[in-house]
């Protein structure tokens, strides 16, 4: 059975739980890390108002920023802490964010590291590769 999650509307007081989840799944996949650069971009996606953070077993679990257009949805931001990948909580969100897609009849676009874990876990999904740009893959379902 799939885990059940729910999201919460992310606050500023957020940040201390999202920056290191970041951190520790981006930093060792970045080529010249800059750290004050990534802690805005951190900062920024907190503060926007599509940041939720994801729940599952009365605890957090992760964090997602997603924005809409027209003709799509956009997960720009999905993390999941360490301790808690690996049992389906990825899969859950993932499929859940594509019946969203589809119900509304829009692509959902992902774009995560060339080299990251997030990758293969897409393509298993059905995502296919859409756009490559520096270590970056824009996919698309």
């Amino acid at each position: 059975m799939s885990p059940v999650f729910e999201l919460r509307p992310a606050v500023k007081a957020d940040l201390a739980f999202c920056w290191p989840i970041y951190r520790d799944a981006v930093q060792p996949l970045t080529p010249n890390w800059k750290e004050a650069e990534h802690q805005r971009l951190v900062e920024r996606a907190v503060g926007h108002s599509g940041t939720s953070i994801l729940r599952s077993d009365n605890a957090d679990k992760g964090w997602v920023e997603v924005s809409e257009s027209g003709g799509a949805v956009e997960l720009k931001q999905f993390f999941v802490l360490a301790a808690a990948r690996n049992n389906g909580l990825g899969t859950s969100f993932l499929n859940w964010m594509k019946e969203r897609a589809d119900r509304k009849r829009k692509d959902l676009l992902i774009e995560v590291l060339a080299d990251s874990p997030a990758r293969g876990l897409c393509e298993r999904l059905g995502f296919k590769a859409a756009k490559t740009a520096d270590n970056k893959v824009t996919m698309r379902y």
